[in-house]
């Protein structure tokens, strides 16, 4: 098998784009990444958010920021950065736009660049879990768990509530040869969230490395029945592989 460990998808709030091939008989895991200050499958609109959380924001800033939130969603990277940085122009210190402009660079293929407005959002809002999960995300994929593990470290220190941190760093100590505090991890974001497909997703997927099929067709078949209430059709379909692969393993 031939099989994915990151799955392509956005960072704003879904899961991270990270695709990183992997040797066989390893099954496919996901990570997901938090770029604005809502839940993932969360039904609010980003206007609401930016008009209560953004304050004093000049109004200008914030419709070019909602411009970029909109831009981004349509698959317009360029788009978006562009507003975002026409926000950032009129407030050199919304620390909101310097993050999902890292997010939209990001997924244009602009690591660096993407790393540069994380560490600024950072700089600006350092009590904010986001843009270190963001942070972590990027130097996990460059293959820096230690540093993908001290930014996530430091997400859960800011928000010890964030399942999402606890679960991308179950990823970062899994591929790290941890699988017990992998596992630990993924517990924890279940505490948070019984409703986090992810986390059992992921769980599973350790579970399934370490022999323990039982478990892992157990996690597994929770992460369908999560995926499908979510509509994200393509883990389910890959939740339903794997659980057909375990199944036919002696």
């Amino acid at each position: 098998m031939n099989l994915l460990r990151r799955l392509p998808a956005t960072l704003i709030g879904l899961t991270a784009t990270i695709v990183i091939a992997q040797s066989p008989a390893v099954y496919a895991r996901s990570a997901k990444s938090i770029a604005v200050q809502i839940d993932s499958y969360a039904q609010v609109d980003l206007r609401m958010r930016v008009v209560s959380e953004a304050g004093a924001i000049d109004p200008k800033a914030e419709e070019f920021y909602n411009q970029g939130v909109d831009k981004f969603r349509e698959g317009d990277y360029p788009g978006a950065i562009e507003s975002y940085s026409q926000a950032i122009k009129l407030n050199p210190n919304y620390a909101e736009a310097y993050n999902d402009r890292g997010v939209a660079r990001s997924n244009s293929g602009d690591k660096q660049g993407a790393k540069a407005d994380f560490d600024q959002a950072i700089k600006i809002q350092p009590n904010d879990a986001n843009a270190y999960i963001n942070r972590g995300n990027l130097r996990d994929e460059s293959g820096d768990r230690q540093g993908a593990i001290a930014d996530y470290n430091q997400a859960i220190k800011n928000n010890p509530t964030n399942a999402t941190a606890y679960v991308n760093r179950g990823n970062a100590r899994d591929d790290s040869g941890d699988s017990q505090g992998a596992i630990a991890d993924y517990e924890q974001a279940l505490k948070i969230d019984p409703n986090d497909a992810l986390a059992y997703y992921n769980r599973g997927i350790t579970r399934s490395r370490l022999k323990d099929n039982q478990g892992a067709i157990a996690d597994l078949q929770k992460s369908t029945e999560l995926f499908k209430q979510q509509g994200n059709k393509v883990l389910y379909e890959k939740a339903i592989n794997i659980i057909n692969k375990l199944q036919e393993s002696p």
